[in-house]
C-alpha cells in the first residue's frame, strides 16, 4: 500500500508543473492535463498507484518535459527543467518503494461501467466506441449505427482531417503574427491564404517553431486526438471507430459503450478477397500486417492488449450475426439509454 500523502503531494507537484510549464512556454499542444484540477489529480494518483498503466504517466511527464525545452526565456527555462527533473526523481522513488493496488476492481472504471446502461448514460451524451479487426465489417457497424441513432460518426480519416484543420488554423494565424503576408490579415482562415506569395515563408516559420514539441507527429496527433474527443464528448452523441478511443474516454472519466467486433480469421481473408479481388496469398498477408498495426497501436497508447475480451463492454462475431445483425444487437443493447418512443430521440 502506497503513502496516499505522498502520492498527493506528488500528483500535485506534477499537475502543477504542467500549468507552469505550459504558460511559460505559449504551447499550442495545450496543457497535458485538461479539466477540472482534482480530478486530473486523482487520475495521476491511479496512474502511479497501477503498474499497469505507469507507462501513461511516463509518457506525459515526458511531454512536460519536451514542453519545457521549448521556454525562450533562459532563466525560466532552466527553473522549470530543474523541478522537472526533481519531479521525476521522485517519481521514480515513489515507484521504487510502492507496488499497485493488489484489488482486482478499479473504482474509475467500475464507476463508468454501471450494469444498468440508463444509469450509465443518464444526463450523458451517448459515445459508443467501436475497435475491430480487419475485414469484421467493424467500421460498416459504426456506420450504420451511426446513421440509425442519427448521430455523428468518426474513424481515423475523419479525425485526421479535423486536425489537420486545427493544426493549419493555429499555424496560419501564428504566421500572420510574424510575417507579413499580402491581402488582408483579418480575413477569414482557408486555402486562399494558403495560397499567398509568401506561403513559403509560412512553412519555414511553422518548421522553427517546432510545434510538437520534440515529439514525432504520430505521437502529437494522439494528444491533439485526446482533446479532441474529450471536448466533443461534452457537447454532442457520436459514434467512433478505432484510435484507442475506448481508453481515451475512460482515462478521462467519460461514459461510452465499448464494443469489439471479429470474426474468424479464414471469414476476413474471403472478405478481403471479395472486396481487393486479390488471392489467398496476399489477402492473408494484407490481414495480418492490418491486425498487427492495429494491436501495436492500442498497445502502444494504452498498455492493454487489443482485442483481449476483458477490455470491452460487448464483442461480437459479425461472421455470426452480419453487419446488419450485430448492429440490430447493439441498437437492442441501447434501448435502456433512449428516449420515450414519443419523442425518438436518444438521451442526451
Amino acid at each position: 500500500m502506497s503513502d496516499k500523502n505522498e502520492a498527493i503531494r506528488l500528483a500535485q507537484r506534477i499537475y502543477d508543473l504542467d500549468e507552469e510549464a505550459y504558460h511559460a512556454s505559449g504551447s499550442a499542444l495545450g496543457h497535458v492535463y485538461h479539466g477540472d484540477r482534482d480530478a486530473r489529480i486523482e487520475e495521476i494518483i491511479r496512474c502511479m498507484e497501477t503498474p499497469e498503466v505507469r507507462f501513461t504517466l511516463r509518457q506525459q511527464l515526458a511531454l512536460i518535459g519536451n514542453m519545457a525545452h521549448t521556454i525562450e526565456d533562459d532563466e525560466k527555462r532552466n527553473e522549470i527543467l530543474e523541478k522537472y527533473e526533481n519531479v521525476i526523481k521522485d517519481f521514480h522513488d515513489f515507484i521504487d518503494k510502492n507496488g499497485g493496488p493488489a484489488g482486482i476492481m478499479d473504482p474509475i472504471i467500475a464507476s463508468l461501467n454501471s450494469l444498468s446502461l440508463k444509469n450509465r448514460m443518464d444526463k450523458q451524451h451517448l459515445i459508443i466506441c467501436i475497435s475491430r479487426s480487419s475485414a469484421s465489417g467493424g467500421s460498416h457497424v459504426g456506420i450504420e449505427l451511426a446513421e440509425k441513432l442519427h448521430i455523428d460518426y468518426l474513424d481515423s480519416r475523419i479525425i485526421a482531417n479535423m486536425i489537420r484543420k486545427l493544426e493549419l488554423t493555429e499555424d496560419v494565424k501564428k504566421a500572420t503574427e510574424e510575417i507579413p503576408v499580402s491581402g488582408e490579415i483579418g480575413m477569414e482562415i482557408d486555402d486562399e491564404l494558403l495560397s499567398i506569395e509568401n506561403v513559403s515563408k509560412v512553412r519555414q516559420f511553422i518548421h522553427r517553431k517546432n510545434r510538437y514539441h520534440g515529439l514525432n507527429y504520430i505521437d502529437a496527433s494522439f494528444f491533439r486526438m485526446t482533446a479532441i474527443l474529450t471536448t466533443l464528448a461534452k457537447k454532442q452523441d457520436f459514434v467512433i471507430v478505432g484510435r484507442a478511443a475506448d481508453r481515451i474516454l475512460t482515462n478521462n472519466r467519460i461514459p461510452h459503450i465499448s464494443i469489439f467486433i471479429t470474426a474468424p480469421f479464414e471469414s476476413r481473408i474471403k472478405r478481403i478477397q471479395n472486396i481487393k479481388g486479390c488471392d489467398i496469398k496476399t489477402a492473408r498477408k494484407v490481414l495480418k500486417t492490418a491486425d498487427s498495426i492495429h494491436a501495436k497501436y492500442y498497445h502502444y497508447y494504452t498498455g492493454l492488449k487489443w482485442g483481449d475480451a476483458r477490455n470491452y463492454d460487448l464483442c461480437l462475431n459479425s461472421a455470426s450475426y452480419g453487419i446488419e445483425g450485430c448492429v440490430n444487437i447493439i441498437m437492442n443493447l441501447l434501448e435502456p439509454v433512449k428516449e420515450p418512443a414519443d419523442s425518438g430521440s436518444v438521451k442526451r
